[in-house]
């Protein structure tokens, strides 16, 4: 593996983008938001908007069409490193898992207007992947087992712990996911209900009424009449 200093990762990294096809496709995106920055005082906001994200997937999928093998070999490289991450975690992969499920415990139970359900569940899930990482540390010390990443794959009892805490893990952050997009969709179509009550509303000007017309009296005026 070559070591490089930062300085000599930035020239290469920018040699790289300027020698290759991605400067040419930075230049025609900037171009189309240049357009659209332009038109949108010119025209309808919306229809310049629309207009921009086609053509900007227009000229991406075009260069990307130009390397589908090389797109297919990475999306085959990331799928197969996701099968990896679930059924042959490695131990940074765990801590960094324990990691982010304390870091969300800690911000749940700090906002005081989290969903009481949704804050029970982001306290057990961490202290159950907490216990699971401490079984794993009894299990090496009982069992003997001359830990290093490979000795994982070699007893049942770690691999069971290993993958149980992952398959948790991802199954609790894909609730979340749906939990927040769903909730994000009810409060927009609430409040385009509100809208659209307050637009149904009718207003009268009494100032618009006409002078003449007689309003109600009392029953002692209608006497003294």
């Amino acid at each position: 593996m070559v070591e490089l200093s930062f300085l000599e990762m930035f020239n290469n990294s920018i040699k790289a983008l300027s020698n290759s096809k991605v400067a040419i496709l930075f230049i025609l995106e900037a171009v189309v938001l240049l357009l659209a920055i332009v038109f949108s005082k010119l025209m309808n906001k919306k229809v310049v908007k629309t207009t921009t994200t086609i053509t900007s997937l227009i000229v991406l999928g075009f260069y990307i069409s130009n390397y589908i093998e090389t797109v297919g070999a990475f999306m085959n490289n990331v799928t197969s490193r996701l099968i990896e991450f679930l059924y042959f975690p490695t131990t940074l992969e765990y801590i960094v898992v324990m990691l982010i499920s304390l870091t969300i415990m800690a911000i749940t139970l700090i906002n005081k207007k989290s969903n009481k359900f949704i804050k029970i569940v982001n306290v057990i899930i961490p202290v159950v992947i907490s216990f699971l990482f401490l079984s794993i540390i009894e299990t090496i010390n009982t069992s003997g087992i001359d830990f290093d990443e490979f000795s994982v794959f070699t007893d049942a009892t770690m691999m069971s712990l290993y993958e149980f805490a992952m398959i948790l893990f991802i199954t609790w952050i894909m609730f979340l996911l749906i939990y927040k997009v769903d909730k994000f969709i009810i409060n927009k179509a609430s409040i385009t209900d509100i809208n659209r009550v307050d637009n149904r509303l009718v207003t009268v000007n009494l100032d618009a009424l006409d002078d003449d017309i007689e309003m109600p009296r009392l029953k002692t005026e209608v006497k003294n009449i």
